[in-house]
């Protein structure tokens, strides 16, 4: 298969073949923008009904909070909530729950939406988290996703090889599955997991602008969030996978 053309650009064969590896995806921004309690945002303090506790770890420490999400605020994507709020939360320790895979996601079908202020904050030194200070809210734009080379899927595409350098780096590019994302293709910094007949809830990757970071796993790292395509159907988070990991 050709690649690419004389002037380096895709030809109308390989997009019509890997358009076949297409999945839409949520792609997440988070701003400094002011927050309302019942936002999509990341960090900040979460929306819970008045008269249920905090989320605690087996310890009985609380959970740090990561992100909502505010269905009714993001692009409708096939499968998904259309309505209601998913937070996740997870230990605080040396690897944010992830070696004892203590983390908790809870999802509200329905919520009294509020415009109350969650007041930005800055990072709290004493605490050790993967998200510094906020809320930051969170927007989404709904794109398409092309399999990416480290994908178990992509054995049934036929794919540039480093063979053809050119056409190797500019599918790279082409299918970069990182950032911040519900659905689509997972990425990661490590050993990629096969997440076959699962789901992405939540992808939350390092994110920050030209002054700070907003989010940071370790070293340049990325935490995903999984659930079963039933479980999604029905609503049921309680079985939902965890995952993070760094440079």
């Amino acid at each position: 298969m050709n690649f690419l053309d004389a002037n380096n650009q895709w030809t109308p064969e390989f997009l019509e073949h890997i358009q076949k590896s297409a999945k839409p995806s949520i792609k997440l921004t988070l701003t400094k923008e002011a927050a309302a309690l019942t936002d999509s945002k990341v960090g900040g303090k979460p929306w819970l009904p008045p008269q249920m506790p905090y989320p605690q770890d087996e310890d009985g420490n609380d959970y740090l909070f990561l992100a909502q999400i505010n269905w009714a605020q993001m692009p409708q994507l096939d499968g998904y909530p259309a309505s209601g709020l998913t937070s996740f939360f997870v230990k605080e320790d040396d690897t944010f729950g992830l070696m004892d895979q203590s983390f908790q996601v809870l999802h509200f079908e329905e919520f009294i939406d509020t415009q109350e202020i969650d007041p930005f904050q800055p990072e709290d030194p004493d605490v050790y988290s993967p998200v510094l200070g906020g809320p930051y809210k969170v927007t989404g734009k709904l794109e398409s996703q092309y399999v990416p080379h480290r994908d178990p899927q992509a054995v049934n595409y036929q794919l540039p090889t480093d063979e053809n350098q050119v056409a190797y780096s500019k599918y790279w590019d082409l299918a970069d599955a990182s950032g911040s994302r519900i659905g689509g293709y997972p990425y990661f910094t490590q050993e990629y997991v096969n997440q076959d007949g699962w789901e992405m809830l939540l992808q939350l990757d390092m994110e920050g602008d030209n002054y700070d970071y907003y989010v940071s796993w370790g070293d340049s790292g990325v935490g995903n969030f999984f659930i079963r395509r039933e479980d999604l159907l029905r609503l049921d988070f309680s079985k939902v996978s965890y995952t993070w990991d760094c440079l």
